[in-house]
């Protein structure tokens, strides 16, 4: 019965038809879902200079969740001694008292329970600097025509926060907060 199915050309075509539109819509959707179902963090913003006359009014964001202290505790890396690289890891986030998220643990499996994003560290030699370095993908947020420069100087005076929408690890950028 199966193999007269995979025989059938009406199935085949429909194959064929399917697969490219399901390749073209799973991101969307993907990103779709996370702002649906995902659970809202607020990530404090850092400066990064936003103008590129050739993309429109952009906004690049670096967060403070990206330069972690070497202190923080780094699950399930002591294996990694002498690696150097860039390597995927879970960054498990704490929120304070008003809401916004802060490294509590980054390990390279996935934490059994809490809210995480994920992220790629270099783990280069940085015998020398305080902090890792971590790449979430959230860094470009566009914004209407000719609000870029003010944006900018929000940023730069501490006064945006990120709203995030974080679900299995995804986290889609959903827009900014200015707060006073």
């Amino acid at each position: 019965m199966i193999e007269k199915l995979l025989k059938s050309t009406a199935l085949k075509y429909a194959a064929i038809v399917a697969l490219p539109l399901l390749a073209l819509f799973y991101s969307p959707l993907q990103n779709f879902t996370i702002l649906a179902l995902g659970e809202r963090v607020l990530l404090e913003t850092e400066p990064v200079d936003p103008r590129d006359f050739l993309r429109g009014d952009y906004v690049m964001l670096d967060y403070k969740i990206s330069d972690v202290d070497k202190n923080i505790p780094l699950k399930s890396l002591k294996s990694l001694e002498g690696y150097e690289g860039t390597i995927e890891v879970c960054v498990s986030l704490a929120r304070d008292a008003d809401g916004i998220g802060t490294v509590s643990a980054i390990s390279v499996s996935r934490p059994s329970d809490g809210l995480y994003l994920k992220g790629f560290l270099d783990y280069s030699d940085y015998s020398w600097r305080s902090s890792y370095s971590i790449e979430y993908g959230l860094g470009v947020y566009y914004v209407p025509e000719g609000t870029g420069r003010d944006l900018e100087l929000a940023v730069r005076e501490g006064k945006v926060l990120a709203d995030v929408r974080v679900l299995n690890g995804h986290g889609v950028l959903k827009g900014l907060e200015i707060v006073e």
